[in-house]
């Protein structure tokens, strides 16, 4: 009675926070929301505790390491209207120097190996972010449509690498830095903190300082961010090098973790960057896209390519599933859009005739 007094006096009942929180919530975000709990709930009834146990998942925290930054280089890129097509490639010339500062050759030894390997990471990342400004001059000062630019820089750094390897693979020779692949802290892979902690810089940087505003403005409406004063080539070109940083990191663990470098390492990275970064809501287009929901997708990811592999799916099933969710991912995505803006129209339209009807019954009135 109390309940139903407080409702004819005119007070709102007491709204369900999760209702609430869930409504405010866009509608990329519930798609992947959405993703996460199917793949989740899907492979624990396949599977149970084959795959959720701590030693699986502690091996998915070693396997997603260069993935989570391969994925964060794409991200920041496409906040742009960009894309990076050379992220791998640029990878793998990082990885080579890195792998032959390491073989143990008379010219790529420094004394201490400690040495040897801040000096090869240092190199390897300097290299990939040459490597992304030169994606980012193309695209500003050149003018050159990102997906042109990149596709030319992916064959011109695969070339390099090529080159330099003559195709061969070339092994580390210092133990220590396997080190790196193995390392925990309380049972945590060290790549997996050292990528949530790059995820959590990048967060606050693009939601806090002024490049993080230019970034995403310049992403909504490069024209009225060139007119507004920002510095747009100057924008574009640190971001394409911030990617390159991101890029030699994914290098640096991918090294670590199989102890060796080649041209073609990772060659599936490209497609599932490109997935985890549409299922996560970054909008093509530019301007849009949440860092968490980004760590989220790319978690997502790895469960399924761990799961796909317990249940010995073939690489080329893998490679279906992949270029499959996209397709997907894309095309929901633009439905709900589309059912977005045709419900805007009909609530504005409905808007418009009541107000034209109360217009009309005061006139009669009058």
């Amino acid at each position: 009675m109390a309940q139903q007094t407080k409702s004819k006096s005119g007070r709102s009942p007491r709204s369900n926070p999760i209702a609430t929180w869930w409504s405010g919530v866009d509608r990329s975000s519930k798609v992947l929301y959405g993703a996460v709990v199917v793949v989740c709930l899907g492979f624990y009834i396949l599977l149970g505790n084959t795959l959720y146990n701590v030693g699986t998942l502690q091996s998915m925290g070693f396997q997603i390491g260069e993935f989570m930054f391969l994925a964060l280089a794409m991200g920041i890129v496409m906040l742009t209207g960009g894309i990076d097509l050379s992220v791998v490639a640029n990878m793998n010339v990082s990885a080579i120097i890195i792998a032959w500062m390491l073989s143990g050759n008379e010219m790529g030894r420094l004394g201490s190996p400690w040495v040897s390997i801040a000096v090869a990471v240092l190199l390897g990342i300097v290299a990939t972010v040459v490597c992304g400004m030169v994606n980012g001059l193309l695209v500003s000062l050149a003018g050159v449509n990102p997906i042109v630019a990149t596709l030319g820089t992916q064959l011109l750094f695969t070339g390099i690498a090529s080159a330099a390897t003559n195709g061969s693979s070339i092994g580390v020779g210092v133990l220590d830095y396997a080190m790196l692949g193995i390392s925990t802290v309380a049972g945590v892979p060290v790549v997996f903190l050292i990528g949530l902690v790059c995820y959590l810089v990048v967060g606050w940087i693009t939601s806090r300082t002024r490049y993080g505003r230019e970034l995403y403005f310049y992403g909504s409406n490069p024209v009225a961010s060139l007119f507004s004063g920002h510095r747009v080539n100057r924008t574009l070109v640190l971001t394409y090098a911030a990617a390159g940083i991101f890029v030699g990191l994914a290098a640096m663990v991918m090294v670590a973790r199989v102890n060796s470098a080649r041209v073609g390492f990772g060659e599936t990275y490209l497609l599932q960057a490109l997935l985890v970064v549409v299922l996560a809501g970054f909008d093509p287009f530019g301007g849009r896209g949440r860092f968490g929901n980004l760590l989220l997708a790319v978690i997502m990811l790895q469960v399924l390519q761990t799961g796909f592999t317990i249940l010995n799916f073939s690489p080329f099933v893998k490679n279906l599933a992949w270029g499959s969710a996209l397709v997907i991912v894309m095309v929901l995505s633009r439905a709900f859009e589309l059912r977005a803006n045709r419900t805007g129209r009909t609530v504005k339209a409905a808007a418009d005739t009541a107000s034209a009807s109360v217009k009309t019954k005061e006139v009669n009135n009058e």
